[in-house]
């Protein structure tokens, strides 16, 4: 995928050139990972905007985000502990309710990539949608989460790639 540079004087060029006055001022919505959002708020405020933080529950969130009230926001998503990229890609890009950008190009990759059965075809594909997701910034991943594990030798215990560990199948040597 592509990766941004950090670049704030790079930024507030591509702001002129897009028509972003400097002191622009924007509602930011967020509901988890506050820090997160607060170095988001940092950097943009070192270009010259200025986001106005909306820290609200995910019910407020998620309907002012769906009602189109928002015109940046951070967010999270576990997957539903499916690590696939299907399981989050296909939640927020495929038209529905949590689909902001309604790219016809990525609906249709999506869609391709969810039908395909051949694994290097289907990975070809995801690559493709990602690829276009990230040069239209439609999303901008900042983090995944960690899980971490205490382990002793005297455990037989086998990790998954789920992130929900099957502790009720561990046992002592």
């Amino acid at each position: 995928m592509p990766k941004y540079e950090y670049d704030p004087e790079k930024a507030k060029k591509l702001l002129a050139e897009a028509g972003v006055a400097p002191g622009t001022e924007f509602d930011l919505y967020a509901y988890r990972e506050r820090e997160f959002t607060e170095a988001v708020i940092g950097d943009l405020t070192k270009v010259g905007l200025k986001p106005k933080l909306n820290y609200v529950q995910f019910t407020a969130f998620q309907q002012n985000v769906r009602g189109g009230k928002t015109q940046m926001n951070q967010g999270t998503w576990g997957s539903n502990s499916i690590p696939d990229a299907s399981a989050s890609t296909s939640q927020f890009f495929t038209g529905g309710p949590d689909d902001q950008s309604r790219d016809d190009q990525v609906i249709k990759g999506i869609a391709e990539a969810d039908g395909q059965t051949d694994a290097d075809k289907r990975k070809a594909v995801w690559a493709a949608v990602h690829k276009r997701i990230a040069a239209e910034s439609y999303w901008v991943p900042m983090f995944t989460y960690a899980k971490y594990y205490a382990y002793s030798k005297d455990l037989d215990f086998t990790p998954t790639s789920d992130e929900i560990p099957p502790f009720f199948a561990a046992k002592w040597k």
